[in-house]
């Protein structure tokens, strides 16, 4: 919410027009270490004169903007934020570069572009995609679980303690609940009617689906003593990696990791699974983005896209993709032999390419006031998973306090 705040606010100041530059693209990124150098090579690779100011987060972009001074072209850390800057009228609506680049929304992987705009207008371009799936121990696990209900069974199986009682072992590594939620199938949005449907029982049956997920482990409270001695999730302490946890929610970008960090082999990919009732939503992924956007004040519009466009050349996706790991939002490039063949770890990543052209790849709706529904769900599914509030109870408070939020964009 802070980053709304701040925008509001520079709304009721008025905004300067930052003064033109001679030098080549003023770039920020959120991408710092390994990532950056990455990224740097990237731009490289266009235009050497490109400058990056690397590891940028979020509020300082929206300050910028504040100021008037913003950079040439930006990424958003957190994809959320998109709505409430495209309804604060920040961002340079993209909708007639888009078509003069000869670009095209049929070359774009599913919900590639649907997380790029608000109210119908695109704000922003993808530069690769986050593919959030099911990993899973293939020691443990011979045959992936399809559905929630055979989740919640190895679940029971997988999930072991110790002589006083204390787990050693869990079944699935509690997930976001919006990405349980969206495996559930559930309604955050009606496009129709532009209202918040957070009290729709879908999302109620999620949060049940959460509950019973967390009492098949031995309840909440001994599932959260166990997961406070998870380290971060980067790198060699990645619990899912250390054997701690069977199961796992997460992204793409492990393909490499669980090669570098364990025997690779071990790991398999899945879907994310679904509740039996509905075998409608088979294929589900969860998806985030890289999000560029201009800003509407910016000077060097044409340049940017530019950039931008070549982002989405077979050279530009492939020459991020072969190196940042992440998923390719072309679907040609989907399935170039180089992302798929060679070094070990790349059969598995082949998955995630695979499970990102789903129909099935969903997203949280593109809202200005995403970052607190986000932040509601969640503190609606603890409600839950402590046995404080009823699902109906908890998606009602959600669909109360969000609504009075959203009426400020009406």
């Amino acid at each position: 919410m802070r980053s709304v705040t701040l925008l509001t606010l520079a709304l009721a100041a008025g905004c300067t027009k930052n003064p033109p530059t001679q030098r080549g693209l003023r770039v920020w990124s959120m991408w710092g270490g390994d990532e950056e150098t990455v990224f740097r090579n990237v731009l490289r690779a266009y235009d050497p004169t490109i400058e990056n100011l690397p590891s940028v987060a979020d509020d300082k972009t929206i300050r910028a903007l504040v100021a008037g001074a913003p950079p040439d072209l930006f990424t958003l850390k957190d994809p959320s934020a998109l709505g409430a800057l495209a309804a604060n009228q920040a961002l340079r609506p993209l909708d007639e570069l888009f078509v003069t680049a000869g670009l095209k929304d049929a070359d774009f992987t599913p919900g590639a572009l649907s997380q790029c705009r608000f109210r119908g207008k695109l704000y922003a371009i993808p530069y690769l995609l986050d593919c959030m799936v099911l990993l899973y121990n293939k020691r443990l696990i011979k045959e992936p679980p399809r559905t929630l209900e055979e989740l919640e069974e190895l679940c029971k199986r997988l999930t072991k303690r110790d002589s006083s009682g204390r787990i050693t072992q869990i079944g699935l590594r509690p997930p976001e609940a919006v990405q349980l939620l969206g495996a559930a199938g559930a309604q955050f949005w009606d496009e129709k009617s532009e209202r918040l449907t957070a009290d729709h029982p879908n999302n109620s049956d999620g949060l049940r689906w959460y509950k019973r997920l967390m009492d098949a482990q031995g309840g909440n409270e001994a599932v959260e003593a166990f997961s406070a001695g998870f380290a971060e999730d980067m790198g060699s302490s990645n619990p899912f990696f250390k054997g701690l946890a069977a199961m796992e929610f997460s992204g793409q970008w492990n393909a490499n990791w669980v090669f570098k960090y364990t025997p690779g082999e071990e790991i398999g990919v899945a879907p994310l699974p679904y509740p039996a009732s509905r075998p409608e939503l088979a294929g589900t992924a969860w998806l985030g983005g890289n999000l560029f956007c201009l800003p509407r004040e910016g000077k060097r519009t044409d340049d940017a896209f530019a950039f931008l466009t070549w982002s989405q050349t077979v050279a530009g996706q492939l020459r991020f993709a072969e190196t940042m790991h992440g998923v390719p939002n072309q679907r040609a490039i989907l399935q170039a032999p180089t992302l798929r063949t060679g070094a070990p770890w790349r059969g598995l990543f082949a998955r995630f390419l695979d499970l990102a052209n789903s129909p099935r790849a969903s997203h949280f709706p593109v809202l200005p006031v995403a970052a607190l529904y986000q932040s509601e769900l969640t503190a609606a599914c603890d409600a839950v998973r402590y046995g404080r509030k009823s699902p109906e109870d908890a998606l009602r408070t959600v669909q109360a306090k969000v609504s009075r939020e959203l009426e400020k964009y009406r």
